[in-house]
């Protein structure tokens, strides 16, 4: 072999081995050559570039899932403060219904009191009515015995003998029309008409009672 050739090839082979044996181009930051850092200089600072995005990323994402989770929280608690009203609200309108409903119960009776019907709801209106006149507890009882003789406390309380009807036993029963015209069927109207005759003829419901202990009659 010629032996230009042979310093030729043993200059490429050096240099080969030059090459080789160069440090890392990211060792060589440096040593002023533009070639050799710009290459690492870019990767380092992409990499740099998508750590801060990932960071970026996940902080955002914790951020959203909390506001997720806080939406979700609200609208749980929203959601049990409209069940606890709305509950409160029908409660509320039970109870009223309720009460509407006893008071309603009654004031029925009180109005069939006021109206009489049976003798023990005629006993009790005439108590009141006693007691409205300001006659005592015990000359109330007393008239409480006395009807309670004469007629039962029976409004339809009639004989068929005398013509004596009602619970006072107005003898005829016309008599009481002088109270109302329904004196044939109603107690208040019938105790109404009697108290006044008890009134007006023995002072109070004991004499009367007293006279019909004697008599038979009052």
């Amino acid at each position: 072999m010629p032996r230009s050739r042979i310093i030729a090839a043993g200059a490429t082979l050096t240099a080969a081995l030059a090459v080789l044996a160069a440090p890392p181009l990211s060792n060589a930051l440096g040593s002023g050559s533009a070639t050799a850092t710009a290459m690492p200089v870019s990767w380092e600072l992409e990499r740099a570039l998508a750590g801060r995005t990932a960071a970026e990323s996940h902080i955002t994402a914790v951020a959203v899932e909390k506001q997720r989770k806080e939406a979700q929280r609200k609208a749980r608690a929203r959601a049990k403060a409209r069940a606890k009203a709305k509950a409160e609200a029908e409660a509320k309108a039970e109870a009223k219904a309720e009460k509407e409903r006893r008071e309603a119960e009654a004031r029925a009776a009180r109005a069939r009191a006021a109206q009489g019907g049976t003798p023990a709801q005629n006993r009790a209106l005439g108590m009141q009515m006693c007691a409205d006149r300001g006659w005592s507890a015990s000359q109330c009882t007393d008239l409480g015995t006395l009807w309670q003789r004469e007629s039962g406390w029976n409004s339809r309380a009639h004989n068929g003998s005398s013509g004596a009807h009602g619970i006072p036993q107005a003898l005829p029963g016309s008599k009481m029309s002088s109270h109302g015209a329904d004196w044939a069927t109603n107690p208040r109207t019938q105790i109404a008409w009697g108290l006044d005759y008890i009134a007006g003829r023995y002072g109070n419901p004991s004499s009367a009672l007293s006279h019909s202990y004697s008599r038979g009659w009052y």
